[in-house]
């Protein structure tokens, strides 16, 4: 299993990358395959998805998972 959580969502769940792209541009509307690309290879390019969207993605694909990982995250 990937260790970035963005690509494991995207594996894990059998999402096409332009499909959270388009759940991201809803909050921030330049983001682009490109940098969906750079933020699941984050140790490679410096890059991270930023909290939010990643919720908005949870939401969006996983909402059944978001109350799992929201307590992982507080513990």
């Amino acid at each position: 299993m990937p260790d970035n959580e963005l690509r494991s969502l995207r594996i894990e769940m059998g999402l096409p990358a332009r499909d959270m792209v388009a759940v991201v541009q809803g909050l921030y509307p330049k983001y682009d395959k490109t940098m969906q690309s750079k933020c699941e290879n984050g140790a490679a390019y410096g890059v991270d998805i930023r909290a939010d969207a990643l919720e908005a993605l949870y939401l969006a694909f996983a909402p059944e998972l978001l109350e799992q990982r929201r307590r992982r995250k507080n513990s």
